[in-house]
């Protein structure tokens, strides 16, 4: 974001009438300056990004003014934030709208200067305003003690007068001048200046609201603190009724980029992600970064403008609290007061906030901007820098306080490397112990990642590689994992051959959930066959066990149940606990459907008890999760997942576990929350399990009806990919595909789909673990709409003969194709009993609303549309009118306008009324912009309302203020 000036240092001061850089956004005389004072300006314009709320907030104010309803706002962020910048676009905005513009700025040098700003202003106003200077000047006699040229127009020096009337006699003449129209008078940097000028505000602040005017007030929030005199004044001054108060927030990463992209098209992305990093979101500094970054690798500078700033506020301190810096410093970005005081016992930490250089937050302190810590850090010499590294490092290791990575990395910064790998692998170690995957991946890593920077630690780099791949591979972190096993695998011919196995069954597995499905299963054929006597081994064990679980969810069941029997035997003999477990619990999940599914529920809960007795907490939780994919419990569900969030590991399939039983059960807002907690785990890079969470969030958008966001994700990228053609993860995308047909109206489709997620070789492969067989209703009802009748009692029979009426969901959903079937009062009132009981309250107002269609009951199809609003499923609701309709109901107008809406549609009616736009309620709402403009248009056609200001009164007047 192109900045009016600089806000790391003073700018020169821009003389009246000078010319602008092309664009109007940056005076060209201020870039000359400074490039004078050796400081690197970016002179392209570039765009205003990442402030339309706030412009959209000051446009508001100006069109209140425009009523004679002026306001004082007073704009504060931190140097080189875009106060200036977005009070220049709010000029040009005014001047588009043939209002006055007044301009003043404070400045260092002049903070002695009684009314310097508004003098500026004055003086700024002879070409660029001059109604505002003719106004001033017939005021000379009083305004001259601002002014004093103005005398020398007119007829010398006026008398002496009391403030209060200056001020009045200032607000008279930009008033004036401002005739029918609005003036907005920008005070810029007003923390530079003096008493009288502070003084001014506070009178103005209190008459604005009477004028046509927008005084706009901008000031660093780090210059004006609660130790500053004029901090109870500007407390005072944000609560006067015309007043607004609007904090400038740091940039997102992706305004950061529009902006470096602005600076230079041609920057490779690696240097515009480091630029964006560095910067951190503050505008300025990403486009002094952007100017100095030359090309791919190149080492980003700290901008002279950041160093001057440091030093300006390092000066300061006294020679304790530059020592204090120089900790604080080589400490890193943040810190806390005790490790300040381990360090520096006596030293004063509020010193270096007073100086701008620290925040502070309860007993923790962190440099106001990461560059600020940079600039500082370059200014303790070498020699001293080595030795405050290992002071810290000591200071951290003491207190136990501190991650291991802080303290290996100052131990690597203070010259001892082997220390720092020591620090690296006993916090391995540990986490390891207390089965943190999570953990224990990281420090690996981090381990790796040393051992690669320093020639001394290369003895170590092959079996710091292997404990990575092994615990990224354990923790499911599969983009990490991903160059270090391929690498490996490269290089196979060099390890032992227990440590081929090894390394083969980590990386079919890898291979497998990131979408090479084929190669996977190639992959475990050819190892497997090739194991001989290995199979005796704890590495053969695990092949054979990944290569039966990677078979049963390619849909290969029976080399699956041949490799999960050979497992379990060859980790007996090999006597390893970890590996015996893993391969007992795949083994009776695969063979779950040749079992009394109560036998089995009761091994898996064994074999969770014994994994916890032992201290194996993955072991314990992987078992939950197959437990959780058996018995449809949600404390099953949940209580895997809360072990995976505690190791670090396959959170994400615990979570869609989770997510899809409270969907079930009518909690869909939990559902949602749950897959915005795993759309953050999930990458594109992870095909089969992006393909597996893609089909069973557009179930989440089925069954609330966004058809146009379920549709989104079943022709997104993972449609093209392997892992929707096979298996497990095939029969979730196609029962998810046949569900949108059938909700579209495509009946020959959502047949051939729903057959495929319901085959008898997926039913008998995965049972319940699938959605398909749960979709068994809207297959028949699809069947019997295009008279084949025939077809849909044979489906029915079928999932009858494979006795899957232990589960809950499964008996709703046969008792509901069998009432669709047989359309019988009796039968109705079975599904819809088991319905409730499961509960699955989609279903069961499905189930109403068929009873009220084929058996003419208008209490039925009533009940259905009240039970589809309950769980947000707006086309039920629609299908529920529907027959009520036919049946000759009177859908009448509910007494309170709210029960016309749908839950989300009330929610998206809140939204308009706090002011956001569709794109800022689609982000708050995890929709997508059509949706919430359809969900708008909605409400718009329900409500009889034409405009989006309608929607906000209706909305406030639901929310009655508190008294």
């Amino acid at each position: 974001m192109a900045s009016g000036r600089t806000d790391f240092i003073p700018a020169p001061r821009l003389r009246p009438g000078a010319a602008r850089h092309a664009g109007g956004d940056r005076p060209a005389v201020w870039a000359v300056g400074l490039a004078l004072e050796g400081v690197p300006v970016v002179t392209q314009a570039t765009p205003l990004v990442g402030r339309d709320a706030d412009l959209g907030q000051l446009v508001r104010v100006l069109m209140r003014a425009e009523d004679g309803a002026g306001s004082i706002v007073l704009i504060s962020g931190e140097a080189g934030i875009g106060k200036t910048r977005l009070c220049t676009e709010l000029g040009r905005l005014q001047r588009q709208r043939g209002g006055r513009v007044l301009l003043g700025r404070a400045a260092p040098e002049e903070a002695s200067i009684p009314y310097a700003a508004l003098a500026d202003a004055l003086r700024g106003a002879r070409r660029a305003e001059p109604a505002v200077r003719e106004a001033a000047r017939a005021r000379a006699g009083i305004l001259w003690a601002v002014a004093p040229e103005l005398a020398s127009e007119t007829s010398g020096p006026g008398r002496a007068v009391d403030r209060p009337v200056l001020f009045e006699a200032l607000l008279d003449a930009v008033d004036e001048a401002a005739g029918d129209g609005t003036a907005l008078w920008v005070l810029d940097d007003i923390h530079w200046a003096d008493d009288s000028t502070w003084e001014f505000v506070h009178y103005a602040a209190r008459r604005v609201a009477d004028l046509a005017l927008v005084l706009a007030v901008t000031y660093r929030e780090e210059e004006i603190g609660p130790a500053h005199p004029w901090w109870p004044g500007l407390i005072r001054l944000e609560r006067e009724p015309s007043a607004l108060s609007l904090p400038l927030a740091r940039l997102t990463a992706a305004d950061g980029e529009r902006i470096v992209r602005a600076v230079d098209p041609a920057l490779p992305q690696d240097a515009i992600a480091a630029i964006v990093e560095r910067a951190a979101g503050t505008p300025l500094l990403v486009e002094e970064l952007a100017s100095l970054a030359s090309g791919p690798g190149h080492l980003l500078q700290v901008p002279d403008i950041v160093r001057a700033t440091e030093r300006e506020r390092a000066g300061r301190l006294d020679p304790a609290g530059r020592a204090l810096l120089e900790v604080a410093a080589v400490a890193g970005l943040e810190m806390d007061a005790g490790l300040l005081a381990s360090v520096v016992p006596g030293g004063r930490p509020a010193d270096l906030v007073t100086a701008g250089l620290l925040d502070r937050e309860g007993e923790r302190f962190r440099f106001r901007h990461p560059l600020l810590q940079e600039a500082a850090y370059l200014e303790v010499p070498a020699g001293r820098r080595q030795v405050l590294h290992e002071q810290i490092a000591a200071a951290m290791a003491k207190s136990s306080s501190h991650p291991a990575e802080r303290v290996a990395a100052h131990l690597e910064r203070a010259g001892r490397a082997e220390a720092a790998l020591s620090e690296l692998e006993a916090a391995s170690a540990e986490a390891s112990r207390a089965s943190q995957a999570g953990r224990a991946a990281t420090l690996h890593l981090s381990a790796l990642q040393l051992a690669n920077r320093h020639g001394t630690l290369a003895d170590q780099r092959a079996r710091l590689e292997r404990a990575a791949i092994r615990d990224t591979f354990l923790a499911t972190r599969w983009s990490e994992l991903d160059p270090l096993v391929r690498k490996a695998w490269a290089d196979r011919d060099a390890l032992n051959h227990l440590d081929q196995i090894w390394l083969a069954a980590v990386f079919g597995g890898h291979l497998f959930w990131t979408g090479a499905i084929e190669e996977a299963w190639t992959l475990m054929e050819h190892e497997v066959a090739a194991l001989d006597q290995d199979e005796s081994s704890a590495e053969g064990a695990l092949l054979l066990t990944q290569a039966a679980l990677l078979g049963w969810l390619k849909g290969e069941p029976g080399p699956a149940r041949a490799f999960a029997a050979r497992g379990l035997a060859a980790a007996r003999r090999a006597g390893d606990l970890d590996v015996e477990l893993l391969a007992r619990r795949t083994e009776i999940v695969i063979a779950y459907a040749e079992h009394d599914p109560e036998i089995a529920l009761a091994r898996l809960r064994e074999q969770a008890a014994s994994a916890r007795a032992h201290g194996l907490g993955a072991a314990e939780g992987f078992t939950l999760l197959f437990l959780s994919t058996i018995s449809n419990a949600l404390e099953d569900a949940e209580a895997a997942r809360m072990i995976a969030e505690r190791n670090g590991a396959l959170f994400w399939m615990a979570a869609l576990k989770e997510a899809t039983l409270h969907l079930l059960q009518g909690r869909r807002a939990r559902s949602e929350a749950i897959f915005r907690q795993i759309r953050r785990e999930i990458g594109p890079g992870v095909q089969t399990a992006a393909a597996w969470v893609d089909a069973e969030e557009a179930c989440l958008f089925l069954h609330r009806g966004d058809l146009d966001e379920a549709r989104r994700l079943l022709y997104g990228p993972s449609a093209s990919g392997e892992p929707c053609r096979y298996g497990f993860v095939g029969a979730e995308w196609s029962a998810a595909h046949g569900w949108l047909a059938w909700e579209e109206g495509r009946l020959p489709e959502a047949c051939a789909h729903l057959a495929s997620a319901g085959a008898k070789s997926v039913m008998k492969a995965y049972y319940m673990r699938s959605g398909g067989p749960r979709l068994l209703p809207l297959r028949v009802d699809a069947l019997v709409r295009l008279g084949q009748c025939e077809e849909a009692a044979e489906a029915v029979s079928a999932a009858e003969g494979l006795d899957l009426g232990h589960d809950r969901f499964m008996a709703a959903a046969l008792a509901a194709a069998r009432f669709r079937l047989e359309p019988t009062l009796e039968r109705a009132l079975t599904a819809e009993e088991v319905a409730a009981a499961a509960p699955w309250p989609w279903l069961r107002a499905l189930t109403g609303c068929w009873h009220g269609e084929l058996l003419q009951d208008t209490g039925a199809a009533e009940d259905a549309r009240r039970q589809f609003e309950e769980v947000g499923a707006h086309l039920g609701v629609r299908r529920a009118e529907a027959v009520l309709r036919r049946l000759g109901a009177r859908l009448t107008r509910p007494d309170h306008a709210s029960d016309a809406l749908s839950p989300r549609e009330v929610e998206v009616a809140d939204l308009v009324a706090e002011g956001l736009s569709n794109p800022a309620i689609a982000r708050r709402l995890y929709l997508s912009r059509p949706t919430v403009a359809s969900h708008v248009a909605h409400i718009l056609t329900k409500l009889g309302f034409s405009s989006r200001a309608q929607i906000a009164a209706w909305a406030a007047t639901r929310h009655p203020l508190a008294p």
